[in-house]
């Protein structure tokens, strides 16, 4: 007797197993590919989960975090309770219990002391020997600190520890974006910096705990925050000693793998990857933090809840080698965070099957009448850091922006009897018509439109996929694409297109043309 390890099924030696295929020569080829583990096959893709050993070390740090803070407030009473008596922190200066013993200059302020606007004014220019107040006038030391406090370029993961392998080589080597120092200089710098540290610069995100850590700069400041950008770089594990090779826009890639032990019992092996679920983490942090201080009966506010335009940088995410996004994605973008930015910018997604699907999920986040603009990848992580990529042109496209002509056909469509012409709401029907909703603002300023009869829409959009500068773009209204160069013959009311021929309904045109 012995045991068909292919089939687990006990048959007798010699005899013939029925169940046991003929071997030929694609079981041979079988064969010696499961023997040489450390041979990747084409056929071999990542299964999606997060990894197990970055979420304890993410738990272990913020943790950690939390320790730190409560030091700093336990530093910042001790401060006080010794400034109220008198006595100085510094180590330049020892200290003195009685507030009468300190020494004091001809104008009678103790040495060391903290200087502030009220003691400027009162004190004159000169408070003790070799110390002077500044002599500029306070609108002129605003604008120097506003200057300080602002950088040319996107601060990278505020408040966090930099991550090398997210960062260009460029903005390794970039240094000080601010004078940061400026803020620990007296109080009064500290809070006017502090305002344009977090309401003039603008951020760019490499992790979703950089991100949630965003959440301890006071609500005030992160209501200002009108764009950000999210740099998802996809992660790769391994639990064998083996190489995985991608091809990313005709770029042949050497993935970085990061070496995991071998997992004891029942839990998944091999080659796993945390990307998709990377993105839906993002939107997760994005999602009203906790306040203990704010009012139960109101709703909390979401951790930007200005947020106009967000950009997602989709690093590593090759094509037809990824898993599908799961319904977590679909559920933060579609719902939880559902039509709340203006525009919606995403380099480097896959174009496949997967790609198009974390797409349509994505645009949830849009508002009616919002923009989404679709560029080739921006960075490719290679050597340890990240390598910007050459341009391509953009993608754009306005998204719902027939729902106004729809809702206007539907209340012409109406008889006496309240009966007219039905909607359609297409694959996300459970979403509802969301009319209640408001769409994205409309862009004023922009040139007068040559056609007549068909209705268009005007958006500012980037000329280029990393450029501030912006043009002014037309879009058709009913189908929201690109507007092409005026043609007489084409100028007729297109609003017709939204009543389907095969229903008699009125849903969006595009519901069945790819993007």
């Amino acid at each position: 007797m012995r045991i068909d390890v292919a089939r687990n099924v006990a048959t007798p030696t010699g005899k013939f197993n029925p169940m046991k295929r003929s071997e030929g020569r694609h079981d041979k080829r079988l064969r010696r590919r499961d023997a040489l583990p450390h041979i990747l096959t084409l056929s071999q893709n990542p299964i999606e989960e997060r990894d197990q050993y970055d979420q304890a070390e993410a738990y272990f740090n913020h943790h950690l975090h939390t320790q730190n803070r409560e030091l700093s407030e336990e530093n910042l009473r001790l401060k006080k309770l010794l400034r109220e008596n008198g006595i100085s922190w510094t180590s330049s200066q020892s200290p003195s219990a009685n507030p009468s013993s300190a020494k004091r200059s001809k104008r009678g302020t103790s040495i060391g002391a903290r200087l502030t606007r009220a003691s400027a004014k009162l004190q004159g220019p000169q408070i003790s020997e070799g110390r002077q107040l500044p002599t500029l006038p306070t609108e002129i030391q605003l604008m120097i600190l506003e200057l300080a406090m602002t950088s040319e370029d996107a601060i990278v993961d505020p408040l966090s520890k930099l991550t090398k392998q997210h960062m260009t080589a460029k903005e390794l080597a970039r240094g000080n974006q601010i004078a940061i120092g400026f803020l620990v200089t007296c109080r009064a710098y500290h809070v006017e910096g502090t305002r344009f540290l977090w309401e003039k610069n603008t951020f760019i995100f490499t992790s979703h705990h950089a991100l949630r850590r965003f959440s301890t700069v006071p609500l005030r400041f992160r209501e200002s925050v009108k764009e950000v950008t999210f740099r998802i770089v996809a992660k790769y594990y391994d639990d064998e000693k083996r190489s995985h090779s991608v091809n990313l826009n005709g770029t042949r890639v050497k993935l970085r793998i990061t070496p995991r032990p071998k997992e004891v019992g029942l839990s998944t092996r091999g080659y796993k990857s945390y990307s998709w679920n990377q993105i839906a983490d993002f939107l997760d942090a994005l999602r009203p933090p906790f306040d203990p201080s704010h009012n139960k009966k109101l709703p909390r506010p979401r951790l930007l809840p200005n947020l106009e335009s967000l950009r997602i940088d989709f690093v590593n995410f090759p094509k037809d080698h990824l898993d599908f996004p799961g319904h977590d994605l679909h559920k933060l973008a579609s719902h939880d965070l559902g039509r709340t930015i203006d525009e919606l910018m995403l380099t480097g997604l896959p174009r496949d099957d997967q790609g198009r699907k974390a797409h349509v999920d994505l645009v949830g986040l849009l508002r009616d009448n919002g923009l989404v603009i679709k560029a080739s990848t921006t960075f490719i992580q290679q050597n340890g850091t990240l390598t910007v990529k050459k341009e391509a042109p953009l993608q754009t496209r306005v998204i719902r922006a027939w729902r106004a002509i729809a809702q206007e056909i539907l209340d012409l469509s109406d008889d006496d009897d309240g009966h007219g012409l039905g909607l359609h709401h297409g694959p996300h029907g459970h979403h509802g018509f969301a009319f209640e909703i408001p769409p994205a603002p409309e862009q004023i300023g922009h040139p007068e439109s040559r056609w007549k009869k068909r209705r268009t829409v005007w958006k500012r959009v980037p000329i280029s996929r990393d450029s501030k500068e912006r043009k002014w773009v037309e879009f058709s209204q009913t189908w929201g694409t690109q507007m092409g160069p005026y043609n007489a013959d084409l100028d007729d009311d297109d609003s017709v297109d939204l009543i389907c021929e095969e229903c008699g309904e009125v849903h969006d045109p595009m519901i069945d043309h790819d993007f």
